[in-house]
C-alpha cells in the first residue's frame, strides 16, 4: 500500500488526529504515554461506518480494514513482534485505517 508523504510523516497522534478530523467530528483521542490508542477511538470508528463490534485492539483495526477489503498485515500490529508485545497497533496500521476509512468516506459519498 502506497500512502503520501505528508501521511508517512505524521507520528501516530498525528494519524489519529487526522483520522478524527475526517470522520469523528474531530473528538480528541489522546494516546498514553507509551502510545497506545485509546479503545473509544475503534469504537468510534465502528460505530461511525456501522461495522460489526470486535474485542482487542488488533482486531478491531483488523475489522475496520477488512469491512473496507484493506489488508491487515502482521506489521499493522505488535501481536507477531520477538517481544510478544500483545495487540498494539502500529503506526502501519493506522495508516491502513486512514486508508480504509477515506474508502469508506468515498463510499458513502457515493450512496
Amino acid at each position: 500500500m502506497e500512502y503520501r508523504s505528508d501521511e508517512l510523516a505524521l507520528s501516530k497522534q498525528g494519524i489519529v488526529d487526522l483520522i478524527s478530523e475526517l470522520a469523528l467530528n474531530g473528538n480528541l483521542y489522546p494516546l498514553s504515554n507509551g502510545s497506545s490508542i485509546p479503545k473509544k477511538f475503534f469504537t468510534d470508528l465502528e460505530i461511525r461506518f456501522g461495522i460489526p463490534v470486535s474485542h482487542g485492539m488488533e482486531s478491531i483495526g483488523a475489522a475496520i480494514c477488512n469491512f473496507f477489503n484493506i489488508e491487515w498485515t502482521s506489521e499493522c500490529d505488535s501481536s507477531d513482534s520477538p517481544s510478544g508485545g500483545g495487540g498494539t497497533v502500529t503506526k502501519t496500521g493506522l495508516l491502513h485505517i486512514l486508508y480504509a476509512v477515506k474508502k469508506g468516506l468515498t463510499i458513502e459519498f457515493k450512496e
